[in-house]
């Protein structure tokens, strides 16, 4: 007996298998297409252009802001840095106030940590602000020198290294790493990333690598060196108490290696390179006292990790930036690149599954330190497991 079906019998047939097919495909677990090689001995995670889990939007949610201006506990001017401990008490480099000012978790004033001037404890200019949770003490960059306080804010001492500290980090064992001053063998500018000891003396030099698109000008009979913010540099950041990551933005190229300095693994991602936009290079070529101009844009501009040890590389920045957003890749604490994602622009921490940042209202002439739930938190991902 023959069986006859209509058009539509046929078409929710059709409809339901397509259906199945397409949810066992969008069940399949996502694939890691990238090589693990090793070179030279050392373990190299060879990541793809895209991410393996694509892209994910940070589902953020204000739930608090300092900055106040009938309040000069929290009338900020020129944050340069931020730093939270484990108790979430918020610490704000607060540079051209001469400052470092601590809230609580609630946002509520506890204490202003040095003052403006030149004597023991006191600052020219604060930026960097780092925590050693360890030994509770307090680390400021200002200018030269490397200001250490105790955990309850009293001055302890100065480490000042022989060559100017542009960057710095903490280890576990209360040790520092930063990226310093430096010149090659021509007399070009450097930075190098090296171990320093409390005096000041450099232990051990990890890398180095020349530094360009310098502009000189003059300042009365002397020359002042500003960078354009856009030139190759050396960007550092802890992973945790063991390890340290450097990378040199020329490549997209991140080391990894622990506090001896011993290479762990590389990570690399397959990215081409870019040219600067005409509008940047004409801009700086037609500077009377341009330097040198690198070949190609940079490839990253910040590293940042989080206290579940995943990376974040900012890779944007324009001649014109909205200053509202940075464009960041993330990769596990492994190596893999895991997403590309959005956070906005100012970011010092992510911890805990909260964001601080500091913002800028220009129009009302204000800044503040904001923290954002990250609603999602829990949804995103370590690793490739």
């Amino acid at each position: 007996m023959k069986i006859k079906f209509s058009t539509t019998a046929f078409l929710l047939l059709f409809f339901i298998n397509f259906s199945f097919c397409a949810g066992q495909k969008s069940s399949q677990k996502p694939e890691w297409k990238g090589k693990v090689e090793i070179e030279n001995g050392i373990k190299v995670i060879k990541n793809p252009r895209e991410p393996l889990y694509g892209e994910i939007k940070l589902d953020l949610k204000e739930d608090l802001s300092i900055g106040r201006e009938d309040d000069k506990n929290s009338m900020f001017y020129r944050v340069r840095g931020i730093a939270v401990d484990d108790q979430a008490n918020i610490y704000v480099a607060d540079m051209s106030n001469f400052r470092v000012q601590k809230f609580d978790r609630e946002g509520q004033y506890l204490q202003t940590i040095g003052r403006q001037g030149q004597g023991p404890g006191e600052f020219q200019q604060p930026t960097k602000i780092l925590l050693d949770e360890t030994k509770g003490n307090i680390y400021v960059r200002d200018q030269m020198k490397i200001k250490v306080f105790d955990k309850e804010g009293k001055y302890a001492a100065d480490i000042i290294p022989k060559k100017y500290p542009f960057d710095f980090i903490i280890a576990g064992d209360g040790s520092i790493a930063a990226k310093l001053s430096s010149t090659t063998e021509s007399g070009d500018s450097a930075r190098d990333f090296a171990r320093i000891n409390n005096w000041g003396e450099i232990l051990k030099t990890y890398a180095s690598f020349p530094f360009y698109f310098l502009i000189q000008g003059k300042s009365g009979s002397g020359t002042i060196i500003v960078s354009s913010g856009l030139e190759h540099d050396l960007w550092i950041a802890a992973i945790d108490d063991h390890s340290f990551i450097y990378g040199f933005s020329k490549e997209y190229e991140l080391n990894i290696i622990d506090l001896e300095g011993n290479p762990v693994f590389k990570i690399r991602k397959d990215e081409p390179y870019h040219n600067f936009p005409s509008s940047v290079s004409n801009r700086i070529r037609k500077n009377q006292y341009f330097y040198k101009m690198p070949p190609h844009m940079a490839f990253f501009y910040s590293i940042l990790t989080d206290n579940d040890k995943r990376i974040y590389v900012q890779t944007n920045k324009t001649e014109h930036e909205p200053e509202v957003k940075a464009e960041v890749d993330v990769f596990s604490r492994d190596g893999y690149y895991l997403y590309k994602t959005i956070i906005p622009h100012g970011t010092y921490v992510i911890k805990n599954g909260y964001l601080y940042a500091h913002v800028v209202d220009e129009d009302a002439a204000m800044e503040y330190v904001r923290r954002f739930r990250i609603k999602n938190w829990d949804k995103i991902k370590k690793g490739i497991k």
